[in-house]
């Protein structure tokens, strides 16, 4: 509750209007409504007319940290575990298509940037957003925003459909779409498809719900580009726990999409056991096996493989690292010397 208080409906008004102007939008009595972002990236939402909202003008200021959560300070809030974050590292420089889904404020786009650090360093990053809110630490990222068109008309806009149609050109490595929601899925799953990994997030309680949305109108797409999809993570807001607690709800792999049916049948890996707030590993995982038999790898050089990323993230918890630059720093090293950094983490 704040002890701010407008007494005056006439400088209420000024104040959306100003607030409209700094967003470098237009708001009015025939276009009543703004949604837009301050010049430090706070998104605004506001409404002018008295016919639209009864009471009068009203405004809605979303703030974002200036720097984003890292992974280690998600395993200290309980969002996932180490163990998960290990696995999620490793499909991610494996080039796997990953879904981060959940409701409204469960924690997606920070779960997204998280796991974003994780990207080799030397990658061609195009991520594509309504309202910029990632921030990545890679020097060779090209975040792309949308905008509205100017005035009542469509001139000037810019779609998320367009830039992600246009991220094509950029010849990415990875590709990150902030929210999909429209005919920008078909985009992105062609880009799946194609073999460009992808990360994005979506609106969705479970895998089933997910696949449902995105095979009915207004997205609508065939079974086959369904089946590029490798892993939904699905986030919940577990209040239970606490006002501001995000949890990993479940981590899925999908194996395939009934051509008939239209239903997915899917496998949960890990799962959030809410009676004693820890996370359950179920044992075995397709897209691991998927990965081995791709890239040559054996699965048990792969078990290996996560159980020392597991170490390393054990170890930056432990040590109590969570700068942003630092686990930059340490990511990079485990890249580029790993040995040096292995012979670090023994030492501590």
């Amino acid at each position: 509750k704040t002890n701010i208080i407008f007494n005056d409906l006439e400088k209420l008004r000024e104040f959306v209007i100003k607030l409209s102007e700094k967003c470098d939008r237009y708001i009015s009595y025939a276009e009543p409504l703004l949604d837009g972002a301050l010049p430090d990236g706070s998104r605004v939402q506001a409404s002018l007319s008295n016919d639209v909202t009864t009471k009068g003008p009203t405004f809605s200021i979303r703030k974002f940290k200036k720097i984003p959560f890292t992974p280690i300070e998600m395993i200290k809030d309980g969002t996932l575990s180490s163990e998960m974050l290990s696995y999620l590292w490793f499909l991610v420089e494996n080039g796997s298509n990953i879904l981060i889904c959940g409701g409204v404020s469960t924690g997606k786009t920070t779960l997204l940037n998280a796991i974003s650090m994780f990207i080799p360093p030397e990658s061609k990053i195009v991520s594509i957003e309504d309202t910029r809110e990632l921030n990545l630490p890679h020097e060779n990222w090209i975040p792309s925003v949308s905008r509205i068109g100017f005035g009542s008309s469509t001139i000037g806009e810019v779609s998320m459909f367009d830039l992600l149609k246009e991220s094509f050109r950029q010849n990415p490595d990875y590709i990150i779409v902030g929210e999909v929601r429209g005919k920008e899925a078909y985009i992105l799953f062609q880009a799946m498809s194609s073999g460009h990994p992808s990360i994005a997030t979506m609106h969705g309680g479970s895998t089933d719900a997910i696949v449902k949305r995105l095979e009915t109108p207004p997205i609508e797409l065939p079974t086959g580009l369904l089946e590029s999809l490798d892993i939904i993570v699905i986030m919940v807001h577990a209040r239970e726990r606490g006002e501001s607690a995000r949890r990993v709800r479940e981590i899925d792999e999908i194996r395939s999409i009934d051509a008939e049916s239209g239903k997915a049948n899917y496998s949960k890996v890990f799962k959030w056991i809410p009676s004693n707030d820890s996370f359950e590993f179920s044992g075995n995982s397709w897209v691991l096996e998927k990965i081995s038999k791709d890239k040559g790898i054996s699965t048990i050089e792969i078990k290996k493989e996560l159980a020392t990323r597991k170490k390393f993230i054990d170890w930056m918890h432990d040590s109590d690292i969570v700068d942003m630059k630092e686990i930059t720093k340490f990511i990079q090293m485990y890249y580029k010397d790993r040995k040096k950094l292995l012979e670090i983490i023994e030492k501590n």
